[in-house]
């Protein structure tokens, strides 16, 4: 059962790498306080299944002095990290919906995670009993409250990516409890089922984060496309307020691509001197003296 856990592990290792890997790079592009906070998350779920992989990989060699501390120095960071996750993942869910979380739940989950602690600490010192199946009843409690509270403010976002990601985890969480029950029925498997957990919400936050970038790529287009609409009305407005022809905007444009005047002409097939007449009233109605105060004037233009 080890080797199978170990198999199950390496799976969602692998995806959980992915998505930390997306996270970080929706977090440089959306330069966001929470998207630190993403990358956080990505990070304490890899570690969990990280730790969860190396204490069930150590199963595989002969007990020894060395393998028992090493076993529960990895036992203690993988607690640590579950602990962390039960106060992160409501404040998580709350901003996917953008819902205020009141400060009676945060302080609820601070007490959950006390409780948490304590039951692992009792488990550890006292063996294997009746502690050491409590301590996942603070999980499970945060798992049903991501389920409530997603499905009580699907309809309140008008957004179709908002409720698409509050589809996948009030679906990922239930399909969460059905595991947890199936391993109360089944006992011998439940070493399989924390890694099977991971990767259900590894590809939760996978759903989330192409959503994210998506949503970041498509905000980036519009911003750019505005930015393109303001450049083009301040290039009318520089034309209509200096009463330049539409051949002098052709040649400041090819001034803009660095061509000569000599280029220009070439260009435009008009003489040189022709060139020569139309800048030095282009440089007459904007009051420049040379080029590069015209490519100044013309900086912010879209052409």
């Amino acid at each position: 059962m080890q080797a199978l856990t170990v198999i199950a592990c390496i799976l969602a290792i692998s995806i959980s790498s992915m998505d930390l890997s997306l996270a970080i790079i929706w977090g440089r592009k959306a330069s966001l306080k929470w998207s630190r906070f993403l990358i956080v998350f990505a990070s304490t779920l890899l570690g969990v299944v990280f730790s969860y992989a190396i204490v069930q990989f150590s199963y595989l060699f002969e007990d020894s002095l060395a393998m028992t501390v090493f076993r529960y120095v990895w036992d203690v960071l993988f607690h640590l990290d579950i602990g962390f996750l039960i106060v992160f993942i409501p404040l998580f869910m709350n901003w996917v919906i953008a819902r205020p979380m009141p400060v009676y739940e945060k302080v609820m989950f601070s007490v959950i995670t006390a409780l948490f602690a304590a039951c692992y600490i009792i488990s550890a010192i006292v063996g294997d009993g009746v502690f050491s199946y409590l301590k996942y009843i603070p999980v499970l409690l945060v798992i049903v409250y991501t389920v409530v509270i997603m499905s009580l403010n699907y309809t309140k976002s008008e957004q179709k990516s908002v409720r698409a990601v509050s589809v996948t985890i009030i679906s990922v969480s239930a399909l969460v409890i059905l595991l947890f029950a199936f391993s109360l029925f089944f006992p011998s498997l439940s070493p399989a089922i924390l890694p099977l957990v991971a990767l259900l919400y590894f590809i939760m936050l996978l759903v989330f984060l192409f959503v994210a970038i998506d949503n970041q790529e498509k905000r980036s287009e519009k911003k750019n496309e505005e930015i393109e609409k303001d450049k083009s009305r301040l290039a009318d407005e520089i034309i209509e307020s200096f009463h330049i022809t539409e051949r002098e905007v052709e040649i400041i444009k090819l001034i803009k691509a660095g061509l000569t005047n000599k280029e220009i002409g070439g260009k435009l097939n008009i003489s040189v001197n022709t060139v020569n007449n139309h800048i030095a009233n282009i440089f007459s109605k904007t009051g420049v003296r040379c080029r590069i105060d015209l490519l100044n004037l013309f900086e912010e233009a879209s052409w």
